[in-house]
Protein backbone atom coordinates (compact mmCIF):
# COMPACT_ATOMS: atom_id res chain seq x y z
CA UNK A 1 0.00 0.00 0.00
CA UNK A 2 2.88 2.10 0.52
CA UNK A 3 4.63 1.97 -3.05
CA UNK A 4 5.06 5.26 -4.62
CA UNK A 5 3.73 5.68 -7.98
CA UNK A 6 7.29 4.91 -10.06
CA UNK A 7 7.43 1.22 -7.64
CA UNK A 8 3.73 0.69 -8.21
CA UNK A 9 4.30 0.70 -12.04
CA UNK A 10 7.16 -1.44 -11.89
CA UNK A 11 5.47 -4.14 -9.56
CA UNK A 12 2.35 -4.23 -11.75
CA UNK A 13 4.49 -4.47 -15.26
CA UNK A 14 6.10 -7.36 -13.73
CA UNK A 15 3.02 -9.29 -12.90
CA UNK A 16 1.52 -8.49 -16.18
CA UNK A 17 4.40 -9.89 -18.00
CA UNK A 18 5.07 -12.90 -16.05
CA UNK A 19 1.45 -14.77 -15.67
CA UNK A 20 0.83 -17.75 -13.85
CA UNK A 21 -0.75 -19.33 -10.78
CA UNK A 22 1.36 -16.96 -8.50
CA UNK A 23 0.08 -14.18 -10.40
CA UNK A 24 -3.64 -14.95 -10.11
CA UNK A 25 -2.91 -15.25 -6.42
CA UNK A 26 -1.72 -11.88 -6.16
CA UNK A 27 -4.41 -10.50 -8.42
CA UNK A 28 -7.31 -12.29 -5.87
CA UNK A 29 -5.74 -10.90 -2.64
CA UNK A 30 -5.36 -7.40 -4.87
CA UNK A 31 -8.91 -7.21 -5.38
CA UNK A 32 -9.79 -7.95 -1.84
CA UNK A 33 -8.66 -4.15 -1.21
CA UNK A 34 -10.62 -1.58 -2.79
CA UNK A 35 -7.96 1.16 -2.44
CA UNK A 36 -5.09 -0.92 -3.86
CA UNK A 37 -7.53 -2.52 -6.39
CA UNK A 38 -8.54 1.15 -7.56
CA UNK A 39 -4.57 2.17 -7.94
CA UNK A 40 -3.85 -0.67 -9.92
CA UNK A 41 -6.79 -0.26 -12.05
CA UNK A 42 -5.34 2.84 -12.95
CA UNK A 43 -1.39 1.89 -13.05
CA UNK A 44 -2.94 -0.89 -16.39
CA UNK A 45 -4.37 2.32 -17.72
CA UNK A 46 -1.44 4.15 -17.87
CA UNK A 47 0.71 1.12 -18.52
CA UNK A 48 -1.38 0.18 -21.95
CA UNK A 49 -1.15 3.72 -22.50
CA UNK A 50 2.87 3.67 -22.23
CA UNK A 51 3.08 0.47 -24.60
CA UNK A 52 0.56 1.59 -27.11
CA UNK A 53 3.28 2.23 -29.51
CA UNK A 54 5.25 -0.70 -29.28
CA UNK A 55 6.28 -3.17 -31.04
CA UNK A 56 4.68 -5.86 -28.59
CA UNK A 57 1.60 -3.63 -28.28
CA UNK A 58 -0.62 -6.32 -29.01
CA UNK A 59 0.87 -8.64 -26.20
CA UNK A 60 1.07 -5.53 -24.06
CA UNK A 61 -3.19 -5.52 -24.30
CA UNK A 62 -3.64 -9.02 -23.92
CA UNK A 63 -1.82 -9.33 -21.02
CA UNK A 64 -3.46 -5.96 -19.46
CA UNK A 65 -6.87 -6.99 -20.43
CA UNK A 66 -6.32 -10.53 -18.71
CA UNK A 67 -4.81 -8.82 -15.34
CA UNK A 68 -7.84 -6.28 -15.68
CA UNK A 69 -10.31 -9.51 -15.83
CA UNK A 70 -8.88 -10.97 -13.33
CA UNK A 71 -9.19 -7.90 -10.87
CA UNK A 72 -12.80 -7.59 -11.79
CA UNK A 73 -13.95 -10.85 -11.15
CA UNK A 74 -15.84 -11.72 -8.30
CA UNK A 75 -14.13 -14.03 -5.35
CA UNK A 76 -16.05 -17.02 -5.89
CA UNK A 77 -19.05 -18.01 -3.64
CA UNK A 78 -18.36 -19.78 -0.17
CA UNK A 79 -19.61 -23.30 -0.33
CA UNK A 80 -22.44 -23.95 1.50
CA UNK A 81 -22.92 -26.85 3.82
CA UNK A 82 -25.04 -29.36 2.66
CA UNK A 83 -27.83 -29.73 4.11
CA UNK A 84 -29.14 -32.80 5.72
CA UNK A 85 -32.70 -34.25 5.01
CA UNK A 86 -34.67 -36.74 7.90
CA UNK A 87 -35.32 -39.77 5.87
CA UNK A 88 -39.46 -40.18 4.50
CA UNK A 89 -40.76 -43.02 6.20
CA UNK A 90 -42.55 -44.72 3.38
CA UNK A 91 -46.57 -45.87 4.16
CA UNK A 92 -47.46 -48.90 5.45
CA UNK A 93 -48.07 -51.41 2.49
CA UNK A 94 -51.85 -52.57 1.77
CA UNK A 95 -52.12 -56.21 1.85
CA UNK A 96 -51.67 -57.95 -1.63
CA UNK A 97 -55.03 -59.34 -2.05
CA UNK A 98 -56.50 -55.33 -1.85
CA UNK A 99 -53.57 -54.20 -3.95
CA UNK A 100 -54.48 -53.45 -7.96
CA UNK A 101 -51.84 -53.79 -10.70
CA UNK A 102 -49.86 -50.50 -11.18
CA UNK A 103 -49.30 -50.79 -14.85
CA UNK A 104 -52.87 -52.22 -16.93
CA UNK A 105 -51.93 -54.93 -19.17
CA UNK A 106 -52.02 -53.68 -23.21
CA UNK A 107 -55.23 -55.06 -24.40
CA UNK A 108 -57.21 -52.70 -21.60
CA UNK A 109 -54.56 -49.76 -22.22
CA UNK A 110 -55.80 -49.33 -25.94
CA UNK A 111 -58.90 -49.43 -25.53
CA UNK A 112 -59.27 -46.78 -22.79
CA UNK A 113 -56.68 -45.03 -25.16
CA UNK A 114 -57.62 -43.02 -28.18
CA UNK A 115 -55.36 -41.37 -30.37
CA UNK A 116 -56.40 -38.24 -32.51
CA UNK A 117 -54.44 -35.88 -34.75
CA UNK A 118 -55.51 -32.45 -35.48
CA UNK A 119 -56.73 -31.89 -39.01
CA UNK A 120 -53.44 -30.84 -41.15
CA UNK A 121 -54.19 -27.49 -42.43
CA UNK A 122 -54.99 -27.80 -46.23
CA UNK A 123 -52.02 -26.61 -48.10
CA UNK A 124 -53.28 -23.95 -50.97
CA UNK A 125 -51.31 -23.29 -54.52
CA UNK A 126 -50.11 -20.22 -55.14
CA UNK A 127 -51.75 -18.82 -57.97
CA UNK A 128 -49.80 -19.07 -61.12
CA UNK A 129 -48.95 -15.82 -63.04
CA UNK A 130 -49.08 -14.51 -66.07
CA UNK A 131 -45.29 -13.40 -66.13
CA UNK A 132 -42.74 -15.22 -67.12
CA UNK A 133 -40.20 -16.43 -64.47
CA UNK A 134 -37.17 -14.30 -65.21
CA UNK A 135 -33.72 -16.07 -65.38
CA UNK A 136 -30.70 -14.17 -64.46
CA UNK A 137 -27.11 -14.77 -66.52
CA UNK A 138 -24.23 -13.44 -66.12
CA UNK A 139 -22.77 -10.94 -68.36
CA UNK A 140 -21.41 -12.10 -71.90
CA UNK A 141 -23.88 -14.99 -71.97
Amino acid sequence: MSFTDGELTDHVRHLVRNQGPQTTQVWAQVRTNAVLAGRVRGTLSILRAQTRDSRDAAMWTAWISKAQQELSTPPPAPVAAPVVEEPVTEPVPTPAAEQKPAVEPPSAMESTLQFSLPDAPSRQQKPTSAAPAVMFQAPGQ
